[in-house]
């Protein structure tokens, strides 16, 4: 059952009943109380992990998702919300846009091809235009770009914590095509090349939302980020924050401390004749029309190998589990005369770890 928060602001935030109500100057504080449990009950949905990062590949890219406990949290008091923390709310002066980094913890050269978002809840409150959107972005992350706490105290002034740093692909997402019941799948028209030992982060950016349109992500629960602290807010002047400094009180451990969900779909930088977690995966014709033919090579004996295909609604069409294989080349016939022309992801798991690529329909 997926779990319902909504925080209660001292002082920090003025917070009225009205969504498009303009307030004042929002100062640098903690937040003592940051949230409230409310009995609202949601509507859970099936996880299917087909991202690639946080969720399965916990072994190569930290901090993990803890899919036990989704977490959506909201702005105000029961009942009367005003937005989303991990989105946009009511304040003309707050936080546009959030981050979500991961620690790229053996060093891969990687390339982002997409991402993958969880929308918990959206809301119109003067009719949405056809131009309201956000943005997903990918972003390298680089030391002393975000504020985090400082021997203890609250800290507003030095950057001293990894942030997100060159933005190196984005792509949007329609108001109109959030989807807060599925998983929300994105390409990006251009490849986010990460460099090998950089760290890296999965934004979106809500200020491109029309006038009085709300959208907010889940995340996970409380203290499941295990004090990795690589959640962000960005303010509206543009400086990055550590999520977890600014909604837990001054010392910023345990208060919040959760991972968004948002989830890198990556590929590796250096080429198919490379493995990447012991595998090899292509597809060709790549564009395909009628027929596509999936070629992955193991490179050692596998355990529990499935491959996985994704349309562009993040719809599982195709779910081949395959048990234990030996180590060799393997070609999967995949026809795609029926398939809507798109993006598709195409993913291969063995022992535990993951590659994920995708391909082309065309008409």
């Amino acid at each position: 059952m997926k779990k319902i928060y909504t925080f209660i602001f001292a002082a920090a935030f003025a917070v009225s009943a009205s969504a498009q109500t303009v307030e004042g100057p929002q100062p640098f504080v903690t937040k003592t109380s940051p949230f409230h449990t409310t009995t609202t009950a949601v509507s859970g949905r099936t996880i299917l992990n087909p991202d690639t990062t946080g969720v399965v590949n916990i072994t190569d890219f930290l901090p993990a998702f803890d899919l036990t406990s989704p977490t959506f949290y909201s702005y105000g008091t029961a009942g009367n919300t005003h937005g989303y923390l991990y989105g946009n709310n009511s304040s003309t002066n707050g936080f546009k846009q959030v981050a979500q980094g991961y620690q790229n913890v053996n060093g891969y050269a990687v390339d982002i091809i997409g991402a993958l978002c969880w929308f918990g809840g959206k809301q119109s409150d003067l009719g949405s235009s056809g131009t309201s959107k956000v943005v997903i972005k990918a972003y390298d992350m680089q030391p002393n770009l975000a504020y985090n706490v400082n021997a203890g105290a609250f800290n507003s002034t030095v950057l001293n914590w990894p942030g997100p740093s060159t933005m190196k692909a984005s792509t949007d997402i329609l108001f109109a095509d959030i989807d807060t019941a599925n998983f929300n799948y994105v390409s990006f028209a251009t490849t986010a090349s990460i460099c090998a030992t950089c760290d890296f982060a999965i934004s979106c950016d809500l200020s491109t939302l029309a006038a009085g349109d709300t959208a907010g992500l889940v995340s996970d629960a409380a203290n499941d980020a295990l004090n990795q602290d690589y959640a962000y807010h960005q303010t509206g002047n543009g400086k990055w924050f550590v999520t977890d400094e600014m909604f837990s009180g001054a010392t910023a451990t345990g208060g919040l401390d959760n991972s968004i969900a948002l989830w890198a779909v990556i590929t590796e930088a250096t080429g198919v004749n490379e493995f990447f977690n012991g595998m090899k995966l292509t597809t060709f014709p790549n564009p395909t029309v009628n027929n596509a033919v999936i070629e992955y090579t193991l490179e050692k004996d596998s355990k529990n190998v499935m491959l996985l295909v994704i349309d562009p609604a993040g719809k599982k069409i195709v779910e081949n589990k395959y048990g234990d294989q030996s180590t060799g080349k393997y070609t999967v016939n995949l026809p795609t005369s029926n398939l809507a022309a798109g993006t598709y992801f195409y993913q291969l798991r063995a022992n535990g770890r993951m590659f994920t690529k995708q391909f082309v329909v065309t008409k």
